[in-house]
């Protein structure tokens, strides 16, 4: 026979107070929280100078949460926008959040924001004393994309993408497809602040272009801004972009196009696998950073008759692709020299080997970086031809 357990009243008494806590918790939902209907929610944001005043236009695109989820449709049949691109104009860009209320009625809720976009004419001025705001804000969020914009910020968030209903998430979703050409790289208000404050490595951030063909206008990834001192002071070309991403081992995808060994047609090679090593020199009062490239492909198309399946063809294309790799990075790299900007972060690497030495460096840096000699190594390797072995050509007579 069992025995029954004897439990105290007063445990018995906690037990039920507790759980009584535990479900007026589960049921009250966020302690404090706003009603979504007292919320706009903003999915992006864009920072330029008013024309007029000289202060700040700050432009936040706005969700219309009643024409989400709807036909899409106008009272007169046309097409609704789903979100609404609300300005306003203040001393700061805090001023200007709070004085948009002037025009929503309700408080910017930024928590989903993705993207933040500079004018050029902001980013030329420095970007400094713009972003404390967004890594102050308790609401924002420090993964939120960082842009500039070739002209204004508020003329590239009012253009309505094709596939997206929003532009904010289009652009979004442009920075983030970065790895199927390696033409850029997304850069976060974090990452980006974390440069700026960096005594020698320069930040970058995508630069976004707005191009017209007859009434359509379309938005586009053009390169990315350099900055020094928080100041916009050039930019580099999608070659030059990538030539700094296989110094950064951040190449994740792409295509490198190579004469065919007749020279009667073309290769192209599908980048499957990439990385790098970069081992700083101190010698004899010279400072060399050594670059290991190991490049990994598949031969994706061709545009010859040839067959390019064998191993003789294929030391020839290893040898293209090596040599277009090595002139991607030396462009890059004499363009960061050009500008005197370390966009590689040589600096830190060298502080992190040289310790001691650096602090007899650092402080000269601006006059030791366009001195560097870049040393390269370059192994590529061709693993497949993927489904064809030879080209779909007909065979020559004969064969």
């Amino acid at each position: 026979m069992k025995k029954k357990m004897n439990i105290p009243i007063m445990n018995i008494s906690i037990m039920k107070l507790a759980l009584c806590f535990l479900i007026l918790f589960t049921f009250s939902g966020c302690l404090g929280g706003r009603e979504i209907n007292d919320l706009e929610i903003v999915i992006g944001m864009g920072i330029d100078k008013d024309e007029s005043t000289g202060n700040i236009l700050l432009t936040a695109q706005v969700v219309k949460k009643e024409e989400v989820g709807g036909s899409g449709k106008g009272e007169g049949g046309g097409e609704s926008k789903v979100f609404w691109n609300v300005s306003s104009i203040g001393n700061s860009i805090f001023d200007a959040v709070r004085q948009i209320t002037h025009k929503t009625g309700d408080r910017l809720f930024v928590s989903h924001n993705q993207v933040v976009i500079f004018g050029k004419d902001i980013a030329a001025e420095g970007l400094q004393k713009y972003i404390d705001f967004f890594l102050r804000a308790h609401e924002m969020r420090p993964t939120a994309l960082i842009l500039i914009a070739e002209g204004r910020a508020s003329d590239i968030m009012d253009v309505k993408p094709e596939t997206e209903k929003f532009p904010a998430i289009n652009i979004a979703k442009l920075i983030k497809s970065y790895g199927f050409t390696s033409h850029l790289y997304k850069v976060n208000m974090k990452d980006f602040a974390s440069c700026l404050m960096s005594a020698t490595t320069a930040p970058l951030a995508p630069l976004v272009s707005l191009s017209q063909n007859k009434d359509d206008k379309d938005i586009y990834v053009s390169g990315m801004v350099v900055f020094k001192n928080g100041k916009m002071i050039g930019k580099l070309n999608q070659e030059e972009v990538r030539g700094l991403l296989w110094v950064l081992g951040k190449v994740k995808g792409g295509v490198i196009i190579v004469s065919s060994p007749d020279k009667q047609g073309n290769a192209v090679l599908e980048i499957i696998k990439a990385k790098s090593k970069v081992t700083p020199e101190i010698k004899n009062g010279k400072i060399a950073m050594h670059v290991s490239i190991k490049e990994e492909s598949s031969l994706a198309e061709q545009s010859t008759t040839e067959n390019l399946a064998t191993c003789p063809a294929f030391d020839e294309m290893q040898k293209a692709s090596a040599e277009i790799i090595r002139q991607e990075i030396l462009a890059a790299f004499n363009k960061s020299k050009e500008l005197n900007a370390d966009i590689f972060g040589f600096g830190e690497i060298l502080h992190k080997k040289y310790s001691k030495k650096w602090k007899e460096l650092k402080d000269n840096w601006d006059d030791i970086y366009p001195t560097i000699e870049l040393k390269l190594e370059i192994e590529t390797k061709i693993l497949k031809t993927d489904l064809l072995k030879k080209p779909a050509f007909p065979s020559n007579e004969g064969e």
